[in-house]
């Protein structure tokens, strides 16, 4: 037997590895920002959607993204959602969230999980909710502007 090994990760586990730490109690954020389910959205914060590491993932809830806006069932008590923006116009991006909160299946969610870049989805969302992602290479994409800009829409989602 050589001494290579491989190590199989799911998308659960790829999603639960970043935004697992995320929790938080309704009664704790502004009701805006409330939701029947957990919401937790991670920002990956200077990693662009082409990179690897988001290559066997990128493609997560696509098919769900019509199913939010159109009022259809979920065939599931978790979503999961990987740059969706990738697959939407200016104004479903700014509504997606609030669609996935008024869903007929809504009540029935457990989580729903969200990687984005864009700040028009986490635009009606709450700190508590949203964590800024970091990696080791993060340093090879610190394009002149991108870590001011960040660092605005987070402090105004309030963290």
């Amino acid at each position: 037997m050589g001494g290579n090994s491989v190590t199989a990760v799911s998308g659960n586990d790829w999603i639960e590895e970043m935004l697992g730490d995320i929790d938080y109690n309704n009664d704790d954020i502004i009701e805006g920002c409330q939701f029947p389910f957990k919401m937790r959205v991670g920002v990956p914060y200077r990693r662009p959607p082409r990179h690897p590491f988001f290559e066997y993932f990128r493609d997560m809830g696509v098919v769900q993204i019509d199913q939010v806006f159109s009022g259809e069932p979920f065939r599931a008590k978790t979503l999961c959602f990987v740059f969706p923006e990738r697959w939407m116009n200016v104004s479903e991006q700014r509504h997606f969230t609030y669609k996935l909160g008024r869903h007929p299946d809504a009540p029935n969610l457990e989580v729903v999980d969200i990687i984005t870049h864009s700040p028009l989805i986490i635009g009606g969302l709450c700190a508590q909710q949203i964590r800024k992602l970091n990696w080791q290479d993060d340093k090879d994409f610190d394009y002149e502007g991108t870590v001011d800009s960040w660092d605005r829409i987070i402090e105004r989602a309030g963290g």
